[in-house]
């Protein structure tokens, strides 16, 4: 590092304040006053790092030996923005010390993990989370863009106070490694090689801090809930524990991969006779001559290319069963050969591509020295609801393994105990996918090709067995279990409740399975009829019931048939799209059914789409404020506003009546255009006006409560001393010591199914769960 950073760099004069009594002083200044309501003292790093933070993470990167601090821009609102410069060799400043250690202060930032990180693993100086304030988690509240360029546009920021365009140019130059040439040798850009750019850079560190308290200036009038500015420290104290990984499995793992991969290539290779059979320009033109219709290496088209040759390999067996002797050679080799190495060399191809064992590597960079994947939670990160995304390895997307090889992991667990007792589902899962990741760390790649590799069994080979694997990554630490549980068919349960219908809300009352009691109605059968069947082994019609109960209250139409233009796979829209998006493979007609039997048995719900819909709409045209049900509907310009009853609000910005041409077209094939209701919206990296519709309305509404649910049961359970770990739209999971997990589940589950003060008695609210050394999905 260029400059000392012992105690004496932070305190160069005044006394020196402990850091757990300035935790104490925090927490004590916290319960009297929140964050927003303190002084706001604005911070923005500039860091220099061999390692790559986009790839690793905040926690990572502030702990890795090479990262220090180039710059620190911070001040108040209504005063100069100062620096610090310790790559110059400058003692920090005593007002910044000072502030850094004063309890009444609070310290923002945009993106605010990543300055929380730098300032306790970089500088050395532990700060109360509770401290901390984040104008960016303000800005997604309101449905802005997370990016403070991006932010700055959106909200009007005059030119000499947004984030300066040159930045990212800036960032490459002065915060990473470069390679040295002839005439530069050196590797590291600084003030003495880059002057001129060194000044801009400092330029766009203060800049940087303007940008952000120019937005939160324009952004305070529509302020978080205190209650909410708790969740988010709560946000963070979860990020922050982290999520326990096993290491040395994911390296295990990695190697795996590698060598499956080169194994795959290699065999491309003989196969084909080219010399790099994983070149599009090179492996598309053997393909065609080959028999592959298609022009592109799309995925949807080699999987649909691969199910046809798959197919005529079948047919030609069949046919060559009535051969005998030199004309089964002959049709053998015209017939069946060509195909056969079709296919083979088409599924190498998907198996060297497979997108989901990259995951791996991701966590291999970003989970820290002790085994703990930090910052996975961006919190209302999914876009109006407040909901939480994902970062790096999204536990909210985890990819799925294929169906044959799930059952090939379920085969490797016995189906009873040592006693004779039927393990339940759950049970077997942990023992065999227990198998699966104990295999990966333990068994040469040799012999895990072995056992895993059968090119008689559809999907089971390394790549699906790695596919499968990577949940289960997720271990709980020695001496520990996984407490995980979930609320039972939340959004069902709200939708419900928002529409007051009491044909949905029966369904949790009394106990009975919300699949099978629609399936009543889909298959004309009565609910203990459709039990027993259930019970005896056969779950079609309960199978066949879930897509519709779970995406027809969201107004979807049966759907349809299409080519995805940029995977070349072949899709589906409405319930028909949804429903395959569960792996159900739903018909056309049993898709209209479900449709049918939804809008015909919840009349209710389909009265409430009307209702929010048309309230929207004259909120838009007069500007008066509307009631529907438990919510409000005003105009807080820029924003329309939906208040949910927890007393937050969702946004939709600049919105207005617009003509807008429908999906479909009337009698005479010509096009309708019908008034739309339109907002202005982030969409594919883009700030642009968007369109809704009732069901749409209807979905923002119900998955907002379904969060706020799930957030008021995270923080009693915290309060109870859960040591939470990572949550999932309906699912927490904690880490709970192995003789206390039974009561400590039934703890979770008790916080989980506690309603807030704000959800009356009409709201049911079950949860199960169970304890696993592992993560499963139930």
């Amino acid at each position: 590092m260029s400059a000392p950073f012992g105690p004496e760099h932070f305190e160069p004069s005044g006394p020196a304040i402990l850091p757990a009594f300035a935790g104490y002083l925090g927490k004590a200044a916290l319960a009297f006053q929140q964050v927003p309501h303190r002084r706001i003292l604005s911070l923005d790093y500039e860091t220099w790092s061999e390692c790559e933070l986009p790839k690793t993470g905040a926690s990572v990167y502030a702990r890795h030996p090479t990262t220090e601090v180039l710059m620190l821009a911070y001040g108040y609102q209504g005063e100069p923005v100062k620096q610090w410069v310790p790559v110059a060799g400058e003692i920090m400043p005593y007002d910044l010390w000072a502030d850094l250690h004063d309890p009444s202060v609070t310290l923002s930032a945009w993106n605010a993990p990543f300055e929380m990180a730098i300032t306790e693993h970089t500088l050395g100086i532990k700060i109360p989370i509770e401290r901390w304030m984040d104008v960016m988690a303000l800005a997604f509240s309101l449905s802005l863009p997370g990016k403070l360029s991006k932010c700055g546009e959106v909200v009007g920021l005059a030119e000499d106070q947004k984030k300066m365009a040159r930045g990212t140019s800036l960032v490459r130059r002065f915060c990473m490694p470069r390679k040295p040439t002839k005439n530069k040798p050196w590797t590291r850009c600084t003030a003495e090689t880059d002057p001129e750019e060194w000044i801009e850079f400092l330029e766009y560190n203060r800049r940087d801090v303007e940008a952000e308290q120019a937005i939160y200036r324009r952004l305070r009038k529509f302020q978080m809930p205190d209650h909410e500015w708790k969740l988010w420290h709560l946000d963070q104290k979860i990020n922050n524990a982290g999520i326990p990984i096993n290491s040395a499995a994911v390296r295990a793992a990695v190697r795996l991969s590698d060598r499956t991969i080169a194994k795959d290539l290699a065999e491309m290779q003989k196969l084909t006779g080219l010399a790099n059979p994983n070149s599009n320009m090179q492996i598309l033109p053997w393909l065609r001559d080959h028999g592959y219709n298609f022009e592109d290496l799309k995925k949807g088209h080699i999987e649909r290319a691969a199910q046809a040759a798959e197919e005529r390999v079948r047919q030609a067996k069949e046919s060559l069963a009535r051969f005998e002797g030199p004309m089964a050679d002959y049709m053998r080799m015209v017939l069946l050969e060509p195909d056969r190495l079709l296919l083979r060399v088409l599924n190498l191809r998907l198996r060297v591509s497979k997108a989901g064992v990259k995951k791996y590597k991701a966590l291999l960079l970003a989970t820290d020295y002790d085994g703990m994947l930090r910052g996975c939670h961006q919190f209302a990160g999914a876009g109006r609801t407040w909901r939480w995304s994902g970062r790096r390895f999204q536990p909210q997307n985890l990819p799925k393994p294929s169906k044959g090889m799930e059952k090939f992991i379920e085969a490797m667990a016995p189906t009873h105990d040592e006693f004779g007792n039927k393990l339940s589902g759950i049970e077997r899962a942990k023992i065999g996918f227990g198998i699966l990741c104990h295999d990966i760390e333990h068994l040469s790649v040799e012999e895990f090709w072995d056992k895993y590799e059968d090119d008689d069994l559809s999907g089971v080979n390394t790549m699906e067995a790695l596919t499968a694997a990577i949940r289960p990554m997720v271990q709980a630490t020695s001496g520990n279990v996984l407490a995980d549980a979930d609320l039972s068919a939340i959004e069902n349960v709200v939708l419900g409740w928002l529409a007051r219908d009491d044909k949905i809300l029966r369904v949790f009352r009394e106990g009975l399975d919300p699949y099978l009691d629609f399936a009543t109605d889909m298959f004309g059968i009565t609910y203990a009829e459709a039990l027993a069947e259930f019970e005896a082994g056969n779950k079609t019609k309960r199978t066949t019931a879930k897509p519709g109960v779970l995406g027809c209250g969201y107004m979807l139409g049966a759907g349809d048939e299409r080519e995805n233009r940029m995977t070349g796979e072949i899709e589906a829209t409405g319930l028909l799209g949804y429903a395959w998006a569960m792996h159900v493979p739903l018909t056309k007609e049993m898709s209209k059914l479900s449709v049918d039997t939804f809008r015909s048995k919840f009349v209710d719900v389909v009265q409430f789409w009307a209702d929010l819909d048309e309230a929207v709409r004259r909120v838009i045209k007069t500007g008066q404020p509307e009631t529907v049900g438990y919510l409000t509907i005003d105009l807080k310009k820029p924003f329309l506003r939906i208040g949910l009853p927890s007393g937050r609000f969702l946004h939709y910005m600049r919105p207005r009546m617009e003509s807008r041409k429908m999906p479909w077209k009337d009698r005479r094939g010509k096009a309708v255009y019908r008034p739309s209701i339109t907002y202005e919206n982030m969409e594919n990296g883009q700030w642009r006006r968007v369109t809704t519709h009732p069901g749409k309305l209807a979905e923002n509404v119900t998955q907002a409560v379904a969060r706020d649910l799930l957030a008021h049961g995270m923080t009693l359970a915290d309060d109870q001393g859960i040591d939470i770990r990572m949550h999932v739209h309906d699912q927490i999971v904690g880490l709970s010591p192995e003789w206390a997990q039974v009561r400590l589940l039934k703890i979770l589950i008790d916080c989980m199914t506690t309603r807030p003060a704000w959800a009356d008695d009409k709201m049911p609210l079950k949860a199960a769960g169970f304890t696993s050394p592992i993560f499963l999905k139930d």
